[in-house]
């Protein structure tokens, strides 16, 4: 397969769109071919299905995320600054890639990603991994509450910054930096230990 690298990207931001205006299992392959002004097999030199087209933004938000909160995770600052500056990047890349991240959280799930269900698995625990240690690591150093269960709270993280693709337009009226603020008061008063 041939891999034009700057019509690859086009196709899998052409498809990225259609897959979160359309939903992707109503999204075909020929409406992907008609929006770039190509047929429909000239589609395969680049990417093979559109089950492939789906993996690759998985690939593309997961290693986003992954590669921030790896960094975050290596500083050499307390658990409350890692926990801020993940809610920070997990924002900040919503907002900016807010297409790609309402197509992987919308539509990636057991039936539509059931050839590559276990890729898609693997990358969310990775990720959860880190978030669950940092939790962890602020409870034992003491600046987290010792009753708090981290793969709970994690849960409760991710379920509330993900949710922002719901709601979240560029054109309103807070910023991303303004939802991070609030999200990290809502997270660190329920977390902190009272000292």
């Amino acid at each position: 397969m041939r891999k034009d690298g700057s019509r690859r990207e086009e196709l899998i931001k052409i498809a990225t769109k259609l897959f979160m205006e359309k939903g992707y299992r109503t999204t075909s392959m020929q409406d992907i071919a008609k929006q770039m002004g190509i047929q429909k097999p000239s589609l395969y030199h680049y990417i093979s299905s559109k089950e492939d087209i789906l993996k690759e933004i998985v690939d593309i938000t997961m290693n986003r995320l992954i590669s921030s909160i790896e960094e975050i995770d290596r500083a050499d600052i307390s658990p409350v600054e890692k926990l801020e500056r993940i809610i920070d990047s997990h924002i900040t890349l919503i907002c900016e890639n807010l297409e790609l991240f309402t197509v992987s959280l919308r539509e990636i799930n057991r039936f539509n990603a059931k050839g590559f269900w276990a890729h898609v698995v693997a990358l969310r625990d990775k990720y959860e991994y880190h978030v669950r240690n940092i939790l962890a690591s602020g409870k034992k150093l003491g600046y987290f509450r010792e009753d708090i269960d981290e793969k709970i709270i994690g849960f409760a993280l991710l379920g509330c910054v993900n949710w922002t693709i719901r709601w979240y337009s560029p054109k309103g009226e807070k910023s991303p930096k303004e939802i991070s603020n609030q999200w990290k008061k809502l997270f660190l008063t329920g977390l902190l230990k009272n000292k």
